[in-house]
C-alpha cells in the first residue's frame, strides 16, 4: 500500500519554497504529455501553478523529478518511443537518473490532494546499477546530500498533514 501525504495547495507551495531554500534545483515533470517535451519549472510558483492546474483539470496523477547540481551524478532524458502509438503519438519523453528525488501528486476530486516524496536509497540503486547501464555509475551520484535533501523535504512534507492510502481514481469514470 502506498501511502502519502495530505495536503493543501497551499501547504504544497510551502514545501516547493522549502525544496528552493538551500540550493536551486533543475525541475521538470518525471515525463511528459504524449508527443511533447518534458516541461520545466524556474521557480516554486511554477511548480505550485503546474499542481494548481492538475488539480483544476482533474488529472489525477503528475510527477516533478528534481536534481541538485550537488548531487553530482547526471539525469537522463529519452525519449520513449510507443509501438503502437498511444492516442494518437509514437512517443513522450521522461527523466531518470539514480538519485532524482520526485515529488508525486495525487489528486482527486473535489479537493483530496497528496503528496510523497519518492528517492531511490543509494543500496538500492547498487542493486540495479547492472539492469540500468544507461544511467551511468551510481558512485558518480553524492549519496550524503541526496539523502540530506530527501530528508529536510520528507520531514517536511511529514509535518505538514497525516497520512493516508493514496486515493487511486476509479476506472469506471
Amino acid at each position: 500500500m502506498t501511502l502519502a501525504t495530505l495536503l493543501s495547495i497551499s501547504d504544497f507551495g510551502d514545501l516547493v519554497e522549502s525544496a528552493f531554500q538551500a540550493e536551486t534545483p533543475t525541475v521538470s515533470s518525471s515525463e511528459s504529455d504524449l508527443g511533447k517535451p518534458l516541461e520545466r519549472f524556474a521557480t516554486p510558483a511554477e511548480i505550485q501553478a503546474k499542481a494548481s492546474q492538475c488539480g483544476r483539470e482533474g488529472i489525477p496523477h503528475y510527477s516533478f523529478a528534481l536534481w541538485y547540481p550537488s548531487m553530482k551524478g547526471s539525469p537522463l532524458e529519452r525519449r520513449v518511443e510507443f509501438d503502437p502509438p498511444r492516442d494518437g503519438h509514437s512517443f513522450r519523453h521522461s527523466v531518470s537518473g539514480w538519485g532524482l528525488i520526485h515529488l508525486h501528486l495525487y489528486f482527486t476530486p473535489p479537493k483530496t490532494f497528496q503528496c510523497r516524496i519518492v528517492v531511490n536509497s543509494e543500496a538500492r540503486a547498487k542493486a540495479r546499477e547492472e539492469r540500468y547501464p544507461e544511467l551511468g555509475a551510481v558512485a558518480d551520484w553524492d549519496w550524503r546530500v541526496i539523502d540530506t535533501y530527501a530528508f529536510r523535504l520528507s520531514r517536511r512534507l511529514a509535518a505538514m498533514g497525516r497520512t493516508a492510502p493514496v486515493v487511486q481514481p476509479s476506472s469506471d469514470g
